[in-house]
């Protein structure tokens, strides 16, 4: 982990190709102060729908879900196939590092495209998904997939909205809460890797990436942790989405290849201001990823 952080750090210091990246750098940072602010709301409406469920305490039966019921049905007859669902070999934080991983591709010359740009469109995207799954969440209440929910993650509804808010705001809630279903939020993330190599990386990668997807799809619903139907929609809506959004950084247009012995674009101070808010972004995932339990 050290050396691997240290190679990182040697390779951004050293980077040859600034002038490709400078222009793009302004409108992800501006994309991601956005994105800050959509989690930090969805994460406070993930308890504000689950408070404002009138069933909340009431033992209410989760809804039929076919694909659990399929999945049942299956293992009873060929009981190998619970190896689809049954341990989690790939979760959200492999997807976000593979997410940073490729876009610090760049560095290395893996990839044809500013790492700024691709990171702009992925940011954007999610936001965007995120919004859409807040309000379809807010719109309409469904019961939980773990009857009991309410009692064993959330504190009885306050009286006053200053307690009200606090909850809301003052806790990271990365695992979720209990109605927040359509559309997962986990989802998103999860389709976003496979989405970002197969536009940008095309190869084995992105297919297992795809394959990881399959299987979530099916554990989710098999761990009530959700619907088949809200993964589904996840998987849909996200990549509608990544698909209207390639005018951020068209695929069909990559950077000009450069020889090896040309000289490094030159960095004057906005390029260090611009390394330092990478080091902001990548601890403000780290506090996303391990404060929240993503």
């Amino acid at each position: 982990m050290d050396a691997g952080a240290w190679l990182l750090a040697c390779a951004l210091l050293s980077f040859k190709r600034w002038g490709d990246e400078t222009p793009q750098a302004g409108r992800f940072f501006a994309i991601f102060a956005a994105l800050l602010v959509e989690l930090i709301i969805d994460n406070a409406f993930t308890w504000a729908v689950a408070a404002s469920d009138v069933n909340k305490y009431a033992w209410t039966p989760p809804l039929q879900d076919n694909v659990e019921i399929w999945l049942n049905s299956l293992k009873a007859a060929y009981p190998w196939t619970e190896i689809l669902w049954q341990h989690e070999w790939i979760n959200i934080k492999h997807k976000l590092v593979s997410l940073i991983a490729l876009a610090f591709s760049v560095l290395f010359d893996q990839v044809p495209y500013s790492g700024f740009a691709m990171m702009t469109r992925v940011a954007a995207c999610i936001a965007i998904c995120r919004t859409i799954r807040t309000i379809a969440f807010m719109l309409t209440v469904l019961p939980s997939p773990r009857p009991g929910c309410y009692s064993r993650r959330f504190p009885p509804v306050p009286d006053t909205w200053g307690e009200y808010m606090r909850i809301g705001f003052g806790e990271l809630r990365g695992r979720g809460g209990c109605n927040d279903l359509i559309i997962s939020g986990h989802c998103i993330i999860y389709v976003m890797a496979p989405l970002v190599f197969h536009t940008y990386y095309p190869g084995w990668t992105a297919a297992f990436l795809w394959l990881a997807v399959i299987r979530t799809c099916f554990r989710a619903p098999m761990t009530h942790q959700h619907y088949a139907v809200d993964m589904f929609l996840a998987v849909v809506v996200t990549s509608l989405v990544w698909v209207q959004l390639d005018w951020i950084c068209p695929a069909c247009k990559p950077l000009p290849p450069r020889h090896p012995a040309d000289p490094p674009d030159r960095r004057g101070p906005i390029q260090w201001l611009f390394i330092a808010l990478i080091f902001i972004v990548l601890i403000s995932l780290g506090v996303i990823i391990i404060g929240g339990g993503a």
